[in-house]
């Protein structure tokens, strides 16, 4: 029986040519001409390949015949708990997104993972291997030694990583395995499975696996003040719209503009619910300027919502009027090349630099003199207080819609569902967790239900105002205005069944348990703690009144 591989490693640093040269002089073997190539490993900005635990390695061949039966460019699906390729893929050209790779089974794994991200490139590493045959006495080939050299890929700094060396035996040569081994031993260290090049070389090329992610994960101090408490949020939220800023101007997904549009709106939501903070002057000046940057990153965002959905779209029209929509597809490209042209003007102005500036001084710089009442107050009771009473206006405007509330009413229940959702999603460190994350969740679902409602007519709207203006220029025919009038229709319908599903939406979240668990996390601590607190005793009157107020309800 065949002994199993033996794997060992040198230290980062470590000479490859010296372990050859030790070879070399010890063993009689054979060098086999050496195959250089070049690995590249991919994830979404976001980590999503991560957060899986795969990492994708893009292999470009150099010479020699190395990388797998000659292909000059690969891409292997890595399994990061064994450091093995579970899918390979040839390709023609860099990947991008999951659509531009050839149909087969890396795609098919890749898609649900990546979305509608970017494959972007995480690290470099140039890999130059070496194969020697060890031989005996007369010339057979005894045992197997395969080498490699991993250097990060970098002009300035080429930064050698962990050389890696593998002893594989040959079928009735057991002894000679052995000795061999006993060689290599005194030469690298053996390891039971070889560290992972990926992190290895992420390390070294300064990546931290997992240090962006759009999600909120503020961890907050119960008794810190109020006031910064607030700017430790804000200053998280300043620093994802930063972070998002150049894959916007570069268009290199269509998730960095909407993160970066996210991010704009939990700071809006945020100055306007996280009441007594601030000065007035300065909540009024940055809400507006932030709407501003709402307002000028909205077009792009839009079309790139119809554009995404494009093949759901035809999708729900008869087949034979799917290829009357193609000129719709061109006009919105057309409109998105000169939206996006204004977007990065806006976001290389004056004024967004400013703002941007303006905001970091103001969170960054020392608390403020003469603050609001609000300020000083612990962080849990002003967070208590501001979400019973949103929780208190989500229930009282979601019980006063019936079957003939205009559609305003509903636009204004998502606005404050909106709210009511940030403040928990600002604040969840404070309370249990799993009791939160129920609560976001149905907020969430009554808010999904309530945006399709709202969206929904707001794109047939659109699309209506578009085949008027492609009419006028005499970019749509016949077919086209019929194919688009279709959406319309579709869309409208999809409105009407969003909007006979709210009463059962909202009835899952009006619910006695829901409403005795807001009670319990928001209200009834936050009285506790007002009894405890007579310095703020105004609050406290304000949350007896709730109490009064909700038990009638």
């Amino acid at each position: 029986m065949s002994p199993e591989p033996m794997d060992f490693q040198l230290p980062q640093g470590g000479d490859i040519e010296a372990v050859l040269e030790r070879i070399r002089a010890t063993l009689s073997c054979e060098v086999e001409p050496e195959a250089t190539w070049r690995r590249r490993y991919l994830d979404s900005f976001d980590w999503l390949l991560y957060g899986v635990g795969a990492a994708l390695e893009e292999q470009v061949a150099g010479t020699g015949q190395e990388p797998g039966q000659g292909q000059s460019r690969r891409l292997l699906w890595i399994d990061l708990a064994v450091d093995s390729a579970d899918e390979a893929q040839v390709l023609d050209a860099e990947p991008g997104f999951a659509d531009d790779l050839p149909p087969g089974a890396l795609r098919e794994r890749l898609a649900p993972v990546l979305g509608v991200r970017r494959l972007l490139p995480m690290a470099e590493v140039n890999t130059r291997a070496i194969r020697v045959r060890v031989l005996n006495d007369d010339a057979k080939t005894v045992a197997r030694i395969h080498l490699e050299d991993n250097r990060l890929s970098d002009p300035v700094s080429p930064a050698r990583l962990s050389a890696r060396l593998r002893l594989l035996p040959v079928r009735g040569y057991l002894d000679e395995f052995a000795a061999t081994a006993r060689l290599l031993q005194e030469i690298a260290r053996p390891v039971a499975e070889p560290g992972v090049l990926v992190l290895e070389a992420l390390a070294a090329a300064g990546r931290r696996p997992g240090d962006y992610s759009s999600k909120l994960d503020y961890r907050l101090d119960p008794a810190q003040r109020a006031d910064a408490a607030t700017r430790f949020i804000l200053l998280g939220l300043l620093d994802t719209i930063e972070t998002n800023i150049d894959g916007t101007r570069r268009n290199l997904d269509s998730e960095f503009l909407h993160d970066l549009r996210v991010a704009v709106r939990r700071t809006r939501s945020a100055l306007g619910q996280i009441k007594g903070v601030f000065h007035d002057a300065a909540v009024a000046h940055f809400k507006a300027e932030f709407a501003w940057v709402q307002q000028v990153t909205g077009p792009v965002r839009d079309l790139d919502v119809y554009l995404l959905d494009f093949p759901n779209l035809r999708a729900c029209l008869p087949e034979g009027l799917r290829a009357d929509l193609d000129a719709l597809r061109d006009w919105l490209s057309a409109h998105y090349d000169d939206e996006q042209q204004r977007l990065v003007q806006a976001l290389a102005s004056p004024r967004f630099t400013t703002l941007l500036h303006d905001w970091r001084v103001f969170l960054e710089g020392p608390l403020q003199q003469a603050a609001p009442d609000g300020a000083a107050l612990p962080i849990k009771a002003l967070a208590d207080q501001r979400i019973w009473r949103m929780f208190k206006r989500v229930r009282g405007e979601g019980r006063a819609i019936d079957a003939q509330s205009p559609a305003e009413e509903l636009h204004e229940l998502r606005k404050s569902c909106k709210k009511l959702r940030y403040l928990m999603e600002f604040f969840q460190s404070l309370y249990p967790d799993k009791s939160m994350r129920r609560l976001i969740k149905q907020t969430k679902v009554l808010l999904d239900n309530l945006g399709r409602f709202q969206d929904l007519a707001v794109q047939a709207e659109h699309l209506r105002e578009t085949a008027e203006r492609m009419r006028a220029d005499n970019a749509a025919d016949v077919g086209t205005l019929l194919a688009m009038g279709g959406l319309v229709s579709h869309m409208l319908e999809g409105q009407q069944r969003a909007r006979r599903e709210f009463a059962d939406t909202f009835a899952q979240f009006d619910t006695k348990d829901n409403c005795k668990l807001f009670r319990r996390l928001f209200l009834d601590s936050s009285g506790e703690q007002a009894r405890h607190q007579n310095r703020h005793s105004a609050g406290a009157e304000s949350d007896a009144a709730d109490a009064v107020h909700g038990a009638g309800q």
